[in-house]
């Protein structure tokens, strides 16, 4: 009999399918042929009988080729094996017991195709009891690529470059890569198996069986332990600040719970310092704030006090430079409150406005202007950008500086270059003065640190600053000395043309 049919001359019969359930006969034979997956029926003596198509198609087969042969020429299953296995006419394998619907299960099993070449299967087995004997129906199903799928999962799984562990519903470690292992101070083979506790600081253990069950009542992707500190437990004793997110998933037919652990420890490190820094930093704008406003406020004080000396006789030179001089004032108080409120900031858009960077260095120029014989060159060839205009004035204006405290000659020649570049602007401050030594290049961008090369005092901040102004913002800085013929400095820094968006949890 090559495929299942119904005697449509005769009455049909209807089938019992249990608990008192009938089904026609050539629905059955409909739903054999049309299943998905590969079908087959055999007979006591383990001899095929009937196919449908899927497994046909499955092995390379035709069902002339396959019907009356032994199962054994399609997978490793003798007579002996299906009367150990259902000899009693009880299912057995996964799924047993009380489930009816169950068999014998067989997992990676390899078959033989047609062409000759083995692939692995499942094959499922279950008594089909018939007038004329009992019948055995098996059910095939191609685990290749469900193998290439575990196979790919366990190599991201291994590669990942935080720590994985997946846990059981009993909370056993089944898999866990080596970044986790290794993170913690053990061998990834003695973690296997044992019970995630052992990961885990004492003073927790108690809490995270019910913390696991109530996790498993409702599984969802998330993060552990939101608003309290988590540390896991390394081999020495010492504990580890980490963040952990949790995911449900099903590996071997098993749910499991997937754990991502991340050591971050550096970054509360640097969290701790950074958090100091920034103290640091607001108690030096509150000092400042009186330090440096007070002697302006004097000075305008000052110029206040000799217009009203100098009475009627009054030169218009005298008066124009008075004027200056109110102006200055009044434009360095309004620069110091600028630094300051920046200073103040945490938020590194703040205050952004569109940069028209000649009008910057002109701003500069006229607060504090260069020396008779330096001549300031201003080339722009970029789009405007989008960024906070006292911190980018702020930079130039050490630059500028810079260029003429350092100059070994009464007269030079600094030029400012902006252009594109991709997504940020580039921005350069070259002059022609002596040139800063190759060992110094590094050393010059630190707190307190000068290069001078003609023995200008300095405090060794304008540099170091300018540095933290430009990373901060999401930009680099550079230095490139010589620049031509063993002479000048060229300052270069990238700069974001849209600002930085800073998250905040």
């Amino acid at each position: 009999m090559a495929q299942l049919h119904s005697n449509h001359g005769e009455q049909e019969q209807p089938q019992d399918i249990g608990d008192g359930q009938t089904l026609p006969l050539a629905l059955l034979v409909n739903m054999f042929a049309a299943a998905p997956y590969g079908l087959l029926v055999v007979d006591a003596q383990a001899n095929i009988v009937a196919t449908n198509g899927a497994l046909q198609q499955l092995f390379g087969y035709r069902s002339s080729e396959i019907v009356g042969k032994p199962l054994e020429r399609l997978a490793p299953i003798r007579r002996e094996d299906l009367q150990e296995a259902l000899g009693d006419g009880v299912p057995r394998g996964p799924g047993s017991g009380n489930d009816s619907c169950a068999g014998l299960q067989v997992r990676e099993l390899l078959a033989r195709h047609a062409s000759g070449r083995r692939f692995p299967v499942e094959i499922r087995l279950r008594p089909l009891p018939m007038p004329q004997g009992e019948l055995i129906l098996a059910s095939v199903i191609d685990t290749a690529p469900r193998g290439g799928l575990e196979a790919a999962f366990a190599r991201v799984f291994e590669s990942e470059v935080s720590g994985k562990v997946l846990v059981d519903a009993k909370g056993r470690m089944v898999l866990l890569n080596e970044h986790l292992a290794t993170m913690l101070g053990h061998a990834q083979a003695e973690l296997l198996g044992r019970h995630l506790d052992v990961l885990l600081p004492e003073r927790h253990r108690a809490h995270h069986d019910s913390q696991m069950r109530s996790y498993l009542r409702a599984p969802s992707t998330r993060s552990m332990g939101i608003g309290r500190e988590l540390t896991a437990l390394h081999a020495s004793g010492a504990e580890l600040p980490v963040e952990i997110g949790l995911s449900e998933l099903v590996w071997q037919d098993q749910k499991m719970t997937l754990a991502t652990v991340v050591d971050i420890s550096t970054r509360r490190y640097i969290e701790t310092e950074l958090k100091q820094a920034n103290e640091n930093l607001r108690e030096f704008c509150r000092v400042a704030s009186h330090d440096l406003q007070s002697p302006l406020r004097g000075i305008a004080d000052l110029v206040s006090w000799i217009r009203e000396d100098l009475g009627e006789f009054r030169e218009p030179e005298v008066l124009r430079n008075l004027d200056r001089i109110g102006e200055r004032v009044s434009r360095m108080e309004r620069l110091i409150e600028d630094l300051l409120r920046y200073a103040r900031s945490e938020q590194a858009e703040a205050d952004c406005t569109v940069i028209d960077f000649d009008a910057v260095v002109r701003d500069i120029l006229q607060v504090a202007p260069v020396p008779a014989g330096f001549v300031v060159e201003v080339a722009v060839d970029a789009v405007p950008i989008l960024a906070p205009r006292t911190a980018i004035e702020t930079v130039l204006r050490n630059l500028i500086a810079n260029a003429v405290k350092h100059h070994d000659r009464s007269a030079g020649c600094i030029r400012v270059e902006i252009g594109n570049d991709n997504a940020l602007c580039r921005v350069s401050v070259t002059d022609d003065g002596p040139g800063i030594p190759a060992g110094a290049h590094e050393r010059i961008f630190r707190l307190f640190q000068t290069a001078s090369a003609v023995g200008q005092a300095g405090s060794g901040l304008g540099l170091a600053f300018s540095k933290r102004l430009v990373e901060i913002h999401g930009g680099r800085i550079e230095l490139c000395s010589p620049v031509l013929d063993g002479r000048g400095a060229s300052f270069r820094f990238w700069w974001p043309r849209q600002p930085r968006r800073v998250g905040h949890a």
